[in-house]
Protein backbone atom coordinates (compact mmCIF):
# COMPACT_ATOMS: atom_id res chain seq x y z
CA UNK A 1 0.00 0.00 0.00
CA UNK A 2 1.47 3.57 -0.92
CA UNK A 3 0.20 6.20 1.46
CA UNK A 4 0.08 10.18 1.05
CA UNK A 5 0.56 11.82 4.12
CA UNK A 6 1.07 15.02 2.71
CA UNK A 7 -0.56 18.20 1.68
CA UNK A 8 -0.54 17.93 -1.93
CA UNK A 9 -1.25 14.92 -4.31
CA UNK A 10 1.95 12.63 -4.82
CA UNK A 11 2.48 11.59 -8.27
CA UNK A 12 3.81 8.54 -9.00
CA UNK A 13 5.74 9.43 -11.90
CA UNK A 14 7.63 6.14 -13.20
CA UNK A 15 7.25 4.53 -16.44
CA UNK A 16 6.01 1.50 -15.56
CA UNK A 17 4.64 2.92 -12.24
CA UNK A 18 6.04 0.26 -10.28
CA UNK A 19 9.91 -1.48 -11.46
CA UNK A 20 11.18 -4.74 -10.54
CA UNK A 21 15.14 -4.72 -10.84
CA UNK A 22 17.89 -6.50 -9.32
CA UNK A 23 19.57 -10.24 -9.78
CA UNK A 24 16.16 -11.98 -10.07
CA UNK A 25 14.06 -9.62 -11.43
CA UNK A 26 12.69 -11.98 -13.66
CA UNK A 27 10.89 -13.90 -10.71
CA UNK A 28 8.66 -11.18 -9.50
CA UNK A 29 5.76 -9.80 -11.66
CA UNK A 30 3.49 -6.37 -10.83
CA UNK A 31 0.43 -8.05 -11.55
CA UNK A 32 -1.69 -5.15 -10.32
CA UNK A 33 -0.79 -1.60 -10.55
CA UNK A 34 -1.13 1.24 -8.35
CA UNK A 35 -3.26 4.64 -9.36
CA UNK A 36 -1.42 7.93 -9.89
CA UNK A 37 -2.60 10.88 -8.15
CA UNK A 38 -2.33 9.50 -4.64
CA UNK A 39 -4.72 11.83 -2.72
CA UNK A 40 -3.14 14.11 0.42
CA UNK A 41 -4.02 13.97 3.86
CA UNK A 42 -3.76 10.26 4.02
CA UNK A 43 -5.00 8.82 0.41
CA UNK A 44 -3.70 5.61 -0.36
CA UNK A 45 -3.37 3.25 -3.48
CA UNK A 46 -2.39 -0.67 -3.92
CA UNK A 47 -0.12 -2.69 -5.84
CA UNK A 48 0.73 -6.64 -6.05
CA UNK A 49 3.63 -8.09 -6.81
CA UNK A 50 3.71 -12.19 -7.40
CA UNK A 51 6.44 -14.20 -6.97
CA UNK A 52 6.85 -16.92 -9.61
CA UNK A 53 10.64 -18.40 -9.05
CA UNK A 54 12.51 -19.75 -11.86
CA UNK A 55 14.87 -21.88 -9.66
CA UNK A 56 15.08 -23.16 -6.21
CA UNK A 57 17.06 -21.36 -3.37
CA UNK A 58 17.15 -17.63 -2.24
CA UNK A 59 15.75 -15.31 -5.11
CA UNK A 60 15.97 -11.86 -4.63
CA UNK A 61 15.05 -8.49 -6.40
CA UNK A 62 14.66 -4.42 -5.31
CA UNK A 63 11.31 -2.53 -6.21
CA UNK A 64 11.58 1.32 -7.18
CA UNK A 65 9.21 3.57 -7.36
CA UNK A 66 9.19 7.09 -9.14
CA UNK A 67 7.09 9.95 -6.78
CA UNK A 68 7.30 13.66 -6.40
CA UNK A 69 7.95 13.13 -3.01
CA UNK A 70 10.65 15.88 -2.40
CA UNK A 71 13.21 13.60 -0.87
CA UNK A 72 11.69 9.97 -1.29
CA UNK A 73 12.60 9.67 -5.16
CA UNK A 74 12.80 6.99 -6.01
CA UNK A 75 11.21 5.19 -3.23
CA UNK A 76 13.22 1.72 -3.28
CA UNK A 77 13.34 -1.44 -1.22
CA UNK A 78 14.40 -4.93 -1.20
CA UNK A 79 12.49 -7.79 -2.11
CA UNK A 80 12.66 -11.85 -1.99
CA UNK A 81 11.79 -15.22 -1.77
CA UNK A 82 12.91 -19.19 -1.66
CA UNK A 83 11.96 -21.50 -4.79
CA UNK A 84 11.43 -24.84 -3.42
CA UNK A 85 12.56 -27.60 -5.41
CA UNK A 86 9.51 -30.42 -5.12
CA UNK A 87 10.55 -34.21 -4.41
CA UNK A 88 10.65 -36.32 -6.91
CA UNK A 89 12.21 -40.00 -7.67
CA UNK A 90 14.59 -40.51 -10.59
CA UNK A 91 15.26 -44.19 -12.20
CA UNK A 92 18.48 -45.64 -13.81
CA UNK A 93 18.84 -48.83 -14.85
CA UNK A 94 22.28 -50.20 -15.50
CA UNK A 95 23.95 -53.21 -16.53
CA UNK A 96 27.86 -54.17 -15.47
CA UNK A 97 27.64 -50.74 -14.23
CA UNK A 98 26.74 -48.81 -17.22
CA UNK A 99 23.61 -47.33 -18.09
CA UNK A 100 20.54 -48.11 -20.24
CA UNK A 101 18.88 -45.36 -21.65
CA UNK A 102 15.02 -45.84 -21.18
CA UNK A 103 13.69 -46.72 -24.38
CA UNK A 104 16.84 -48.58 -25.65
CA UNK A 105 16.32 -50.83 -28.50
CA UNK A 106 19.60 -51.80 -29.32
CA UNK A 107 21.00 -54.13 -26.79
CA UNK A 108 25.05 -54.70 -26.27
CA UNK A 109 27.42 -56.93 -24.50
CA UNK A 110 28.84 -53.39 -22.49
CA UNK A 111 25.59 -53.39 -20.43
CA UNK A 112 24.80 -57.15 -20.17
CA UNK A 113 21.23 -56.49 -22.39
CA UNK A 114 23.07 -58.57 -24.97
CA UNK A 115 23.00 -62.16 -23.23
CA UNK A 116 25.40 -63.48 -25.75
CA UNK A 117 25.30 -67.13 -27.25
CA UNK A 118 23.72 -70.06 -24.64
CA UNK A 119 23.49 -73.72 -26.23
CA UNK A 120 20.03 -74.41 -26.28
CA UNK A 121 20.19 -77.86 -24.29
CA UNK A 122 21.13 -77.39 -20.90
CA UNK A 123 22.33 -73.62 -20.83
CA UNK A 124 21.43 -70.76 -19.73
CA UNK A 125 22.97 -66.86 -18.27
CA UNK A 126 21.76 -64.56 -15.66
CA UNK A 127 22.52 -61.28 -16.19
CA UNK A 128 21.87 -59.21 -13.26
CA UNK A 129 20.53 -55.16 -13.47
CA UNK A 130 20.84 -52.61 -10.74
CA UNK A 131 17.97 -49.72 -10.64
CA UNK A 132 19.31 -46.83 -9.08
CA UNK A 133 17.28 -43.99 -7.74
CA UNK A 134 19.35 -40.36 -7.75
CA UNK A 135 15.91 -38.42 -6.79
CA UNK A 136 14.74 -36.76 -4.06
CA UNK A 137 12.32 -38.65 -2.95
CA UNK A 138 11.78 -42.74 -2.74
CA UNK A 139 11.24 -44.46 -5.72
CA UNK A 140 8.45 -46.92 -5.98
CA UNK A 141 8.06 -50.15 -8.21
CA UNK A 142 4.30 -50.05 -9.27
CA UNK A 143 3.91 -53.19 -11.65
CA UNK A 144 2.91 -56.51 -11.12
CA UNK A 145 5.04 -58.29 -11.51
CA UNK A 146 7.99 -55.74 -10.46
CA UNK A 147 9.41 -56.69 -13.65
CA UNK A 148 7.91 -57.34 -16.73
CA UNK A 149 9.77 -59.59 -19.68
CA UNK A 150 7.46 -58.73 -22.94
CA UNK A 151 8.09 -59.27 -26.71
CA UNK A 152 8.56 -62.03 -29.45
CA UNK A 153 10.90 -64.50 -27.52
CA UNK A 154 9.27 -62.99 -23.84
CA UNK A 155 9.56 -67.05 -22.71
CA UNK A 156 13.23 -67.51 -23.08
CA UNK A 157 13.75 -64.76 -20.52
CA UNK A 158 12.68 -65.10 -16.97
CA UNK A 159 13.06 -62.72 -13.24
CA UNK A 160 14.89 -65.09 -11.37
CA UNK A 161 15.80 -62.37 -8.60
CA UNK A 162 13.26 -59.25 -7.94
CA UNK A 163 13.98 -56.05 -6.52
CA UNK A 164 12.92 -54.28 -3.73
CA UNK A 165 10.74 -51.23 -3.37
CA UNK A 166 10.56 -48.42 -2.78
CA UNK A 167 13.90 -47.39 -3.38
CA UNK A 168 15.84 -44.98 -1.03
CA UNK A 169 16.49 -41.35 -2.72
CA UNK A 170 19.82 -39.91 -3.32
CA UNK A 171 21.49 -42.66 -4.98
CA UNK A 172 19.58 -46.13 -3.19
CA UNK A 173 19.73 -49.43 -5.51
CA UNK A 174 18.30 -52.68 -5.50
CA UNK A 175 18.71 -55.14 -8.19
CA UNK A 176 17.06 -57.82 -10.10
CA UNK A 177 18.28 -60.75 -12.10
CA UNK A 178 17.05 -61.41 -15.43
CA UNK A 179 17.65 -65.44 -17.10
CA UNK A 180 18.24 -66.57 -20.63
CA UNK A 181 17.23 -69.98 -21.51
CA UNK A 182 16.88 -70.25 -24.90
CA UNK A 183 14.12 -72.88 -26.71
CA UNK A 184 15.49 -72.40 -29.77
CA UNK A 185 18.38 -71.48 -31.72
CA UNK A 186 18.87 -67.91 -33.20
CA UNK A 187 18.61 -64.20 -32.35
CA UNK A 188 15.80 -64.32 -29.33
CA UNK A 189 14.77 -61.30 -28.25
CA UNK A 190 12.71 -59.50 -25.76
CA UNK A 191 11.74 -56.22 -23.86
CA UNK A 192 12.00 -55.42 -20.07
CA UNK A 193 9.33 -52.96 -18.58
CA UNK A 194 9.57 -51.43 -14.96
CA UNK A 195 6.09 -49.51 -14.06
CA UNK A 196 7.28 -46.78 -11.31
CA UNK A 197 6.84 -43.32 -10.14
CA UNK A 198 9.20 -41.33 -11.98
CA UNK A 199 6.79 -38.38 -13.68
CA UNK A 200 9.21 -38.69 -16.83
CA UNK A 201 10.44 -42.21 -17.52
CA UNK A 202 6.97 -44.58 -16.36
CA UNK A 203 7.60 -47.64 -17.93
CA UNK A 204 11.58 -48.04 -17.89
CA UNK A 205 11.76 -49.51 -21.04
CA UNK A 206 14.92 -51.62 -22.90
CA UNK A 207 15.36 -54.47 -25.33
CA UNK A 208 17.19 -57.58 -24.48
CA UNK A 209 18.57 -60.30 -26.78
CA UNK A 210 20.51 -63.29 -27.00
CA UNK A 211 21.39 -66.14 -29.37
CA UNK A 212 20.60 -69.72 -28.54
Amino acid sequence: TITNSGTAALNLTGTPLVVIGGTDAGDFTVTSVPGTPVTSGGGTTTFVITFDPSAGGLRTATVSIANDDGDENPYNFSIQGSGTVPSVPEIDVSGLGVSISDGDTTPSATDDTDFGNVPVAGGSNPNSFTITNSGTAALNLTGTPLVVIGGADAGDFTVTSVPGTPVTSGGGTTTFVVMFDPSAGGLRTATVSIANDDGDENPYNFSIQGSG
